[in-house]
């Protein structure tokens, strides 16, 4: 009886766990049409968001306590808007917010250094560099619609 007992408490935390886990998030390269085809841009923000996933959102996501400044950031954030009711996908919404203002910076600063991105601008991929940002922006947000339980 005790046997049983404790292979149903084991079982039934397993379930619980997983249930309550953090889906983690996707940083792979999107799809464009060949008129915003920029490698150089999409490699970047690939390998930055992944770097986030793993030192910022995940952590903080699993409420973890906060060990560097971008966990701190996303926490404070976090912990402003929905006091410690979070849950992923408020740290998915603030990821947008915080990790793209990285991304700007650094798409900024390619327009200036890189040329093929300043080729793509001339060329009129985009109308303007706010234009590019806000695409960029759209096709690598963190999902938000995640099924929480």
């Amino acid at each position: 009886m005790k046997l049983g007992l404790i292979a149903s408490i084991a079982i039934a935390a397993a379930l619980i766990t997983g249930c309550s886990g953090v889906k983690t998030p996707k940083a792979e390269l999107a799809d464009h049409d060949s008129d915003h085809n920029i490698p150089a841009i999409d490699n970047m923000i690939v390998e930055m968001k992944q770097a986030y996933i793993q030192k910022c959102y995940l952590p903080v996501a699993n409420r973890k306590p906060p060990e560097n400044a971008c966990q701190s950031e996303l926490f404070q954030t976090l912990e402003r808007r929905y006091h410690l009711d979070y849950n992923q996908n408020h740290v998915a919404m603030a990821s947008n917010d915080l990790f793209f203002k990285d991304i700007d910076a650094e798409i900024r600063k390619m327009m200036r250094t890189d040329p093929e991105v300043r080729d793509a601008l001339r060329n009129g991929a985009f109308s303007s560099s706010d234009e590019m940002i806000t695409y960029y922006k759209d096709k690598y947000k963190f999902d938000t619609q995640l099924e929480q339980y």
